[in-house]
């Protein structure tokens, strides 16, 4: 099957993963990724942990997360969705809602899925490819946009359904998608609970005690764990030295980020490289 593509590659539905021009091993995500198997299976390594996708399952990836190698069964059979973060953010501006569940499905993203429910997607995924190879028609891109948000819902609420977590939040969630929000986009420069407390209107013991109380971490544990994570993408899958990641990470010296390494993760950076595969 010939890939479906919008002209600005906004929205594209593939067969075969080999078919995705923007998804070359290793990658950082630039866009959401949904995979959805109906037979076979598909193994990845997924922000530096091993997935495997089997028949009757799903993965859900949001941009920013790493895939450092990707293998497809030969009996694989299933589709691809791929969404920018800018069609998302403008179809979609419900989507802080998501943060509730994708913080449960964090540690593993691949949920089973029904019969009923792999139907839904494949009648979705169907409706993707009638109208993209009808773009000319008129209102074309409006439809398009209203089966992005079909998609989006449906999948939500299929998430939902296997979540403790109310879709309704309460201002104890709502803090934490504030907060990690601000991670996201802050983590890199700042490691201090006193910066996000400040941003967020509160006092640095109140979101920890918070945080720690929803999601089982301590604000300054969330922190910790997003730049270790960051720090082990860069070792695993690039060819910046530690100092250079050091600097990218914005510590002050190599020899501070090589204790904080440690301390978190039991090994030096040099050593958490070496052990890699194929080093």
């Amino acid at each position: 099957m010939t890939p479906l593509i919008t002209p600005q590659r906004d929205i594209a539905v593939f067969q075969s993963l080999t078919e995705i021009p923007y998804i070359t091993f290793p990658t950082r995500l630039d866009r959401m990724l949904m995979v959805v198997c109906t037979g076979g299976s598909i193994s990845a390594t997924i922000d530096v942990e091993p997935r495997m996708v089997q028949a009757n399952e799903i993965l859900v990836l949001r941009p920013g997360h790493m895939i450092t190698q990707c293998s497809v069964g030969v009996d694989f059979t299933g589709f691809f969705i791929t969404v920018t973060q800018d069609k998302l953010n403008q179809l979609l501006p419900s989507m802080r809602y998501v943060v509730p569940y994708s913080l449960q499905f964090v540690s593993n993203p691949v949920i089973s899925v029904t019969t009923e429910e792999i139907e839904s997607l494949k009648l979705i995924y169907d409706l993707f490819c009638r109208q993209l190879s009808g773009l000319s028609r008129p209102y074309s891109s409006m439809a398009l946009g209203a089966l992005c948000e079909v998609l989006f819902f449906n999948t939500l609420g299929i998430y939902s359904s296997r979540a403790k977590t109310s879709p309704h939040k309460s201002r104890r969630e709502e803090l934490l998608a504030k907060f990690i929000e601000l991670l996201e986009g802050n983590y890199k420069e700042q490691r201090s609970v006193s910066f996000y407390a400040e941003r967020l209107f509160v006092t640095p013991k109140h979101l920890s005690a918070v945080l720690k109380e929803i999601s089982d971490k301590t604000a300054g544990e969330w922190i910790d764990q997003r730049v270790i994570l960051e720090a082990k993408l860069l070792l695993r899958s690039t060819g910046l030295n530690i100092q250079e990641i050091s600097a990218k990470l914005n510590f002050a010296n190599q020899s501070f980020f090589g204790k904080y390494f440690k301390h978190l993760t039991g090994m030096s950076p040099r050593e958490y490289r070496t052990k890699l595969p194929g080093s």
